[in-house]
C-alpha cells in the first residue's frame, strides 16, 4: 500500500471500529508495520499476506506478538481460512484474476454473498495497473484469464507500448484495457448486480485508491458516514486532483527518460575504472552537444533518420565492404534510417533486406527491402523466431538502437549472440550519451556492451578501424561497432 495512503488508513480503522485487519501485499513491509502498530495499540489484529515477504517476519511476528501474524502464501490460497476481517488492504498481484477472485473471497459470489463483508481498500485503481494487468508470478495465472504480457515501457493514453514510457520491474499486458484486464475493471465485475449494496468512493492520486464501504455498516456508523464525506473529492476538486496526478506522471516520465538515457546517478564500469580502452571521444562535449542538435533535425525522404555525419559514412562504407544479406534494426523511430539503408544497398547492387523491430511501428514505409515489424527488443525470440532468421541470407548487420537502457540493450545482444555467425557485425548506437554530459563512461549501453563483453568477449572483436575513423571514438557507437569472430 502506497505510504501516501497510511495518514488515511489509521482513522478509516478508527471510523470502521476495526478489530480484524488482513492487508494483501507487503512487499518491504513498511505498511505492514505502521497496521501492527495500530493493532497493538488498539487491541486489533492483523493478517499480513505475501508469498515473498522482503522483510525479516520472524522478527517482525516477535514484535508484534499477540497483534500481527504473516501468511507466506498466495492470497487465493488463504483468504477462505482466516478469520473475518472488518477492513481489508488489497495491494497484492494487479491482475483482474487475482483481484476478482481475492474480491468473491471476501464479499461471496453474487448469489451467496458474506452476511457481513467487510470494508475494501484497493490501492492501485488508476494508473497504471487500473486497465492493465500486471504479474509477478504470470503461471500463478490461469492461462485463459491471462493477458499477452511481456516487460515493455508503458505510458499513459497508449494501449500498448511507448517508447517515451516507464519499464516496470514486473511483466504487464501488452495492450491497456478491454475485458478481464486490470484491478479497477476487476473490482467493477465482482460488483455487477450489486453495486447499490455498497458506497464506493475513489481518490485519483498517486496511482488511485478505491474504499468500497458495505452499507450495512455505513448505516449503523456515524463515524464511518463522516470519515467519508470527508474523504470523498468535491466535483470543484476532481479537475485539480486529475491535475495533480497527470504532473506527478509526467515528471515520472522525465526522470524516466533521463535515467534511461544519461544514466544520472551510476558509477562507470569497473572495466573502464580498471583501464580498458576509454570511451571518451576527441570532441569536447560542447561539441556533441552541437551535433546531436544537428542530429535531432536531420531527416531522410521526410522521416527524422538520426546519424551523426561520421557514422553516415562508417555505415555506408561498412555496407559496401561487408555486402550484408540481412540488416537487423532494433529500433525503427521513424523509419528515415531504414529508408536510407535500403537505397544504399541499391547504390551498391546488394540483394539484401531491412528487418525493422519497433514496439511502435511507424506507418507507411513502403520500400520492397524493408519489412518494419511489431516487436519488443525485451522479448525479441516472439518476433525474430529461430525458422524466420533461419531463412534470411548472411551476412548479418545488426543495429541495437532501442531505448537506451542497459538491461534492454543487453537482451538484445544476448539474442542476437545465440544467431551471430563469424564475420556478421552488431553495432550498439548512442554510446555517446555520457559524452553529452561530459561524463562519457556513465552511459547505459557502454555500461551493457561491457556487462556482455565481460561474458562473450572471446568471441567478438571491437572493430577499431570504424570507431577510430576520424578520431579516437569519434563516433555516436563509441567502442560499439563489433565483429563476431
Amino acid at each position: 500500500m502506497n505510504i501516501f495512503w497510511i495518514p488515511i488508513l489509521r482513522p478509516l480503522l478508527k471510523a470502521a471500529n476495526a478489530k480484524r485487519v488482513a492487508e494483501i501485499g507487503a512487499e518491504a513491509g513498511r505498511n505492514s508495520t505502521r497496521l501492527a502498530q495500530w493493532c497493538k495499540a488498539n487491541a486489533a489484529f492483523a493478517d499480513i499476506i505475501d508469498p515473498a515477504p522482503k522483510f525479516d517476519t520472524v522478527a517482525f511476528e516477535q514484535t508484534f506478538a499477540g497483534a500481527a501474524k504473516v501468511h507466506i502464501t498466495p492470497s487465493l490460497e488463504v483468504l477462505a481460512d482466516l478469520p473475518p476481517a472488518d477492513v481489508v488492504l488489497i495491494d497484492g498481484d494487479h491482475n483482474w484474476y487475482t483481484v476478482f477472485h481475492e474480491i468473491n473471497l471476501l464479499l461471496g459470489p453474487p448469489e451467496a454473498p458474506q452476511q457481513n463483508p467487510p470494508i475494501l481498500v484497493l490501492d492501485d485503481t488508476g494508473w497504471p495497473w487500473g486497465r492493465r494487468d500486471s504479474y509477478y508470478d504470470p503461471d500463478r495465472i490461469p492461462e485463459a484469464f491471462r493477458q499477452t504480457y511481456a516487460k515493455g515501457q508503458i505510458a499513459p493514453g497508449s494501449s500498448g507500448w511507448d517508447p517515451r514510457g516507464i519499464i516496470f520491474d514486473i511483466p504487464c499486458a501488452t495492450t491497456q484495457g478491454g475485458a478481464r484486464n486490470g484491478v479497477l475493471t476487476a473490482l467493477e465485475d465482482a460488483l455487477v448486480g450489486r453495486e447499490d449494496d455498497f458506497e464506493i468512493v475513489s481518490v485519483g492520486v498517486y496511482s488511485g485508491l478505491t474504499i468500497v464501504v458495505p452499507k450495512t455498516k455505513l448505516g449503523s456508523s456515524p463515524e464511518l458516514q463522516a470519515f467519508l464525506a470527508e474523504f470523498r473529492p468535491s466535483a470543484a476538486l476532481r479537475p485539480l486532483l486529475d491535475l495533480l496526478e497527470n504532473a506527478r506522471i509526467g515528471g515520472a516520465l522525465a526522470i524516466e527518460q533521463f535515467r534511461s538515457v544519461f544514466q544520472f546517478g551510476t558509477k562507470a564500469s569497473p572495466q573502464a575504472q580498471e583501464g580498458a580502452r576509454p570511451l571518451q571521444t576527441e570532441l569536447p562535449t560542447q561539441v556533441w552537444q552541437s551535433v546531436q542538435r544537428g542530429m535531432n533535425g536531420q531527416k531522410y525522404k521526410g522521416r527524422t533518420m538520426l546519424l551523426s555525419p561520421f557514422d553516415q559514412f562508417n555505415y555506408m562504407s561498412l555496407i559496401e565492404t561487408l555486402r550484408p544479406g540481412t540488416i537487423f534494426e532494433i529500433g525503427t523511430y521513424e523509419g528515415g534510417r531504414a529508408l536510407w539503408m535500403a537505397d544504399q544497398l541499391r547504390a551498391f547492387d546488394i540483394e539484401g533486406r531491412i528487418v525493422s523491430v519497433d514496439i511502435a511501428p511507424p506507418k507507411g514505409i513502403a520500400d520492397p527491402k524493408v519489412d518494419v515489424i511489431y516487436g519488443n527488443a525485451l522479448d525479441l525470440g516472439e518476433v525474430l523466431t529461430a525458422d524466420f532468421l533461419s531463412a534470411l541470407p548472411r551476412p548479418w548487420l545488426v543495429i541495437e538502437d532501442a531505448a537506451h537502457t542497459e538491461p534492454m540493450c543487453l537482451a538484445v545482444l544476448e539474442f542476437f549472440d545465440a544467431h551471430l555467425q563469424p564475420g556478421d557485425r552488431i553495432v550498439v548506437e548512442d554510446g555517446n550519451t555520457g559524452s553529452l554530459i561530459g561524463q562519457p563512461e556513465t552511459s547505459a549501453p557502454h555500461m551493457a556492451i561491457q556487462t556482455f563483453l565481460s561474458r562473450r568477449g572471446s568471441d567478438y572483436r571491437l572493430d577499431t578501424d570504424t570507431c577510430d575513423r576520424y578520431g579516437h571514438n569519434l563516433t555516436a557507437c563509441p567502442n560499439g561497432w563489433l565483429i563476431r569472430a
